[in-house]
């Protein structure tokens, strides 16, 4: 079948290529390219993570939630995380990694129950090529070096991580990976084949979540009780249109998908010239005003009605895809910044989502066993049979570049192909971020002087995401990756 692939490496990509040709469908090919990325991109997703997808199958919207929950249902107490600040170069921001910052994982149950609703190629044959990758190893790339750079305090928080994510120097010691090496874990391989063959007891149940379980040890609240109570969730998409266009997100658990929705909701009722001052500054303002309403008490976002209030009516990665015949899929999984410690028994690298803010936010915690929060924002964009998947990795920034996404499709009439390398901005805490390449002079001068202060980033930064674009769009199938984190992309 033909179709269109962008994910956060190249090899993810034609993992999902590789399934289309086979004659999978858009479901297929996002499974292939999720394997994949738990060997390609293995500092960014893998089985030990979470996250969620939007799925447009048969013409029927849905929301495929796999995100991680709150560990305890066992009575253990969570231990001390451990602080590690991450320089991004304009920015820094404050992680807790340790074995206390790992929740329950949901990524083999979301893969599992995706491929078993809707794919129509086996899983093994899915799985095949990162079962080979794990072994026979891939390349590093420069998001891959630049992710293991920043994380390396916590990646050499155990023997085993370290071992897998750094190799020796010329001074006797470790640095982290490199353009130039190899990645290999071999541990990951025999999973993912059990996982294809088996679905995912081994991990939930079996000797593979009694491994993580006696890896993360007492200092974390995670059991096999935990481990076992396990469901991935179908939910409706939460759909809005803007301009005409219609624009699926995830709701709750995803903070992202309201926040977004939101900001669209107030720049849809004005005008603004393409690359001006004035467009800078509206979107600015609505994605400030799109913070500042989020409710202080976030536990809100799992409430009743809370969407239709609120809109008046990691380290991350993402893979979208769509084929000829329409169906989309759009992907986000992280890993956050892992937790430091890696299960040696399946080579699943575990997660810290406890320790990120937005996901487990101070003064807000979940009770145990409820779904945590996320960024994570997969969306489609629809004009009648035509659709655009899109999505990205980043934290706190997953939400700034989807509306962009949203935005250079819809405003701009950009192809999905010529969406991601586009300059974006970012508010948080009332500070302005801005990307300033591409831009005019004249309009920075403007909105230095109108809007005041802002954060400059001149080049492409890891620090604003990874937009990633696939779409059925004007009549083509093209698709796009981003350049701040290597991505690419295919179309046939």
């Amino acid at each position: 079948m033909r179709g269109a692939v962008a994910a956060g490496n190249a090899q993810t990509v034609a993992g999902g290529m590789a399934a289309l040709t086979l004659g999978g469908n858009a479901v297929d090919a996002v499974v292939a390219a999720t394997l994949m990325a738990c060997v390609t991109e293995p500092l960014l997703t893998g089985l030990g993570g979470g996250g969620l997808a939007m799925v447009r199958m048969s013409g029927q919207t849905q929301v495929m939630d796999f995100f991680g929950t709150m560990p305890g249902l066992c009575g253990k107490a969570h231990g001390a995380m451990r602080a590690v600040d991450v320089d991004f170069g304009p920015v820094r921001q404050r992680f807790l990694a340790g074995p206390a910052s790992a929740c329950v994982p949901g990524m083999p149950q979301g893969l599992w129950e995706l491929h078993q609703r809707y794919g129509v190629l086996p899983m093994p044959l899915l799985a095949q090529d990162a079962v080979r990758a794990c072994s026979e190893g891939v390349p590093v790339t420069h998001a891959t070096q630049l992710s293991a750079g920043l994380l390396w305090e916590i990646l050499q928080m155990t023997p085993l991580s370290e071992s897998l994510f750094g190799r020796d120097d010329d001074q006797g010691g470790r640095r982290p990976l490199q353009v130039g090496d190899t990645f290999y874990n071999p541990a990951l391989g025999p999973t993912l084949v059990r996982l294809a063959q088996e679905g995912p007891a081994f991990l939930v149940t079996g000797q593979g979540a009694e491994a993580m379980v006696r890896t993360l040890g007492p200092e974390s609240a995670l059991g096999m009780r935990d481990l076992a109570a396990y469901r991935a969730l179908w939910s409706p998409a939460l759909s809005a249109a803007y301009r005409g266009v219609q624009v699926h997100m995830p709701g709750a658990p995803s903070q992202g998908g309201f926040q977004v929705q939101h900001a669209l909701q107030a720049l849809g009722k004005s005008k603004r010239a393409a690359f001006s001052a004035q467009e800078i500054m509206d979107v600015a303002r609505a994605m400030d005003n799109a913070e500042r309403a989020m409710p202080k008490d976030r536990v809100a976002l799992f409430g009743q009605g809370f969407g239709s209030k609120y809109l008046g009516s990691g380290y991350t990665t993402h893979t979208s895809v769509v084929d000829e015949a329409g169906n989309a899929v759009s992907i986000t999984s992280s890993l956050g910044e892992t937790s430091g410690w890696v299960v040696p028994e399946t080579g699943v690298v575990t997660n810290n989502f406890l320790g990120e803010a937005d996901v487990n936010p101070p003064g807000h915690p979940r009770p145990p066993g409820e779904r945590l929060f996320t960024m994570c924002t997969p969306t489609l964009v629809q004009r009648g049979e035509e659709i655009i998947a899109m999505g990205a990795g980043g934290s706190s920034r997953i939400r700034s570049a989807v509306l962009h996404g949203v935005l250079y499709a819809v405003d701009h009439h950009a192809q999905p192909s010529k969406i991601s390398g586009r300059p974006r901005l970012h508010m948080e805490d009332g500070q302005l971020r801005l990307e300033t390449f591409e831009r005019a002079p004249e309009v920075l001068e403007s909105v230095g002087r109108d809007w005041g202060e802002f954060i400059s980033f001149p080049e492409y930064s890891m620090y604003m995401g990874g937009l990633h674009v696939a779409g059925k769009w004007a009549g083509r199938l093209s698709a796009g990756g981003d350049p701040r984190r290597s991505g690419s992309a295919a179309s046939s």
